[in-house]
């Protein structure tokens, strides 16, 4: 038994990295491409990691993962080490992505209201693959999921659109733009429907449960 239980943990090891390194891929593309060279914060550590690249000229990717370091230490001590593994893995991932895609991907600088939309499409869809594995890039998405532990009737999108609004804020005021601040929420929110589309359906936040309740339900013909 154990050759089996081995190959088939061998599977979903493999299947686990191709869809977080695709993820990091397509969120690095987001990042690089489309918010960080119109000044879009698009939440998050991420987001901070942009405003500081903007002020310092810091990596944008480096910046994040050394801010992450303290929300995997509470992670750890929330869940445990086993259950960061995976987030350590795709943020290491992301991070270096988001580094390495400015040296290959030209940036678009043009209409903010189409870098704002599609970066939060690519934003959405690389993040959504990320949690599809369990895991996440660290930030607001480890710090919702972690939230999400105490707060279940709230989604994973609706924990990080709050998580994010004070990183909105403040490049408000570090880009000097209200704008950009807008842009910023435009993007954030484009990402988090997608997010909660790819994790929870199309019709997320719209489902109808009908209960009926009758004396006669013994009567009913039994359809299973």
């Amino acid at each position: 038994m154990k050759a089996p239980l081995t190959q088939e943990r061998a599977k979903t090891l493999t299947k686990d990295l191709l869809f977080f390194v695709a993820g990091s891929l397509i969120y690095a593309v987001s990042v690089k491409m489309f918010t960080a060279p119109n000044h879009i914060a698009s939440g998050g550590v991420t987001g901070l990691s942009i405003v500081l690249n903007y002020l310092f000229h810091t990596p944008i990717g480096a910046t994040a993962f050394l801010i992450n370091i303290p929300i995997f230490i509470w992670a750890i001590v929330e869940i445990g080490y086993k259950l960061v593994a995976k987030t350590f893995v795709a943020t290491l991932l992301s991070s270096a992505a988001i580094d390495l895609m400015g040296v290959v991907i030209p940036p678009y600088e043009g209409n903010q209201m189409l870098a704002a939309i599609f970066g939060g499409v690519l934003e959405g869809v690389g993040l959504a693959l990320v949690f599809t594995r369990g895991g996440t890039t660290g930030g607001t998405d480890m710090v919702a999921r972690l939230l999400g532990r105490h707060f279940r009737h709230l989604s994973m999108g609706k924990l990080m659109l709050g998580v994010d609004f004070v990183i909105i804020v403040f490049s408000g005021f570090a880009f000097q733009s209200m704008e950009s601040a807008l842009y910023a929420l435009l993007t954030i929110f484009v990402s988090t429907r997608l997010i909660d589309a790819i994790l929870y359906g199309t019709d997320m936040g719209n489902g109808k449960v009908l209960f009926i309740i009758s004396e006669k339900m013994r009567r009913l013909p039994k359809i299973f």
